[in-house]
């Protein structure tokens, strides 16, 4: 729960604060948010909730429920979507230094509410899409907005959903929503990225609810052909704008940052993409396929079709 998130949606970006992003880019930096770091997270809040008191504290007490507050927000901060949206303390930090207790005590208890719904909408939204993206969309045969719109449809509506998408009873008071929270939506003429001289009828919205946000940077960006794909070597998810059934993503190799985790990877394992959806291994096919009928017809020879096959393969690896 923030106390204020404005953006505009426009095609294949969305623009938050003045900088344009992908759609799904923010999304994929919260679905990176992994166990270790949310039980960070989730446990320094747990403990702080218990710690809170029930009426107005001392000022040795309320400096360290400050400090811990600030922490917390520390740990979300690392994080590239709270760089971007900020976070709630963000605006107010100042605000408490001048204040005293009885002026500001009420304004932490707020803060610390806003807080709460944040965790909750981690939770929520990352296991929810988690499960989505590993049982669903993985198992796509096309990758396309229809594919991925009716595998949600599956998803949302299945018999077992209360199983795969969080809920209250299940999940200790969690919930992955099925209502955007929006404060207001309009539709507005905006430039596709400052100076391109080149516009489009932008989808404005403000709201104050991490889990609106989320969803609707997923799935606005699932409709324009962007999915979010967990890498199979790293385990971390990145984004991926084109129909290919890529299995490891291209982000620096947690190993060796100097090359990136699919060039790891396929040292490691020897794996390749499957060739059916693999840009690369087409374009070889066709090669070969053109100096095969050259050497059919006689325009070159076997011993020279022999010498291009294996440039070619040398290449393609």
């Amino acid at each position: 729960m923030f106390s204020d998130i404005c953006f505009y949606v426009k095609g294949k970006t969305i623009e938050v604060d003045g900088q344009d992003f992908l759609l799904g880019e923010l999304t994929e930096s919260c679905m990176n948010i992994n166990d270790d770091q949310f039980h960070e997270i989730y446990f320094s809040f747990d403990k702080f909730k218990k710690e809170f008191p029930t009426e107005l504290p001392e000022q040795e007490k309320y400096d360290k429920l400050k400090e811990e507050i600030f922490r917390i927000d520390s740990l979300l901060r690392v994080h590239k979507i709270f760089q971007v949206l900020g976070t709630p303390i963000e605006t107010i930090k100042s605000y408490f230094k001048d204040k005293s207790i009885l002026e500001s005590w009420d304004m932490f208890c707020q803060l610390c509410n806003e807080y709460n719904g944040i965790i909750i909408d981690i939770y929520s939204f990352n296991v929810t899409i988690n499960c989505f993206i590993t049982q669903w969309i993985r198992n796509l045969k096309k990758c396309t907005p229809d594919d991925y719109a009716a595998a949600y449809y599956d998803f949302v509506f299945s018999p077992l959903a209360y199983k795969y998408i969080v809920n209250p009873v299940y999940n200790d008071g969690f919930i992955y929503t099925n209502t955007e929270f929006l404060s207001s939506l309009n539709l507005v003429p905006r430039e596709t990225y400052e100076g391109s001289g080149k516009y489009v009828i932008a989808e404005y919205y403000h709201t104050s609810i991490l889990q609106s946000f989320l969803k609707i940077d997923y799935l606005k960006g699932l409709m324009a052909g962007h999915s979010i794909r967990k890498c199979e070597h790293c385990k971390r998810f990145y984004l991926s704008t084109n129909a290919y059934r890529t299995r490891f993503c291209d982000k620096p190799s947690l190993e060796d940052p100097k090359f990136t985790c699919k060039q790891i990877a396929y040292r490691k394992t020897h794996i390749k993409d499957s060739n059916d959806n693999n840009p690369k291994y087409q374009t070889y096919k066709k090669a070969v396929h053109r100096i095969m009928r050259s050497c059919q017809r006689g325009a070159i020879t076997v011993w020279r079709f022999l010498q291009w096959a294996l440039i070619l393969a040398y290449k393609r690896v």
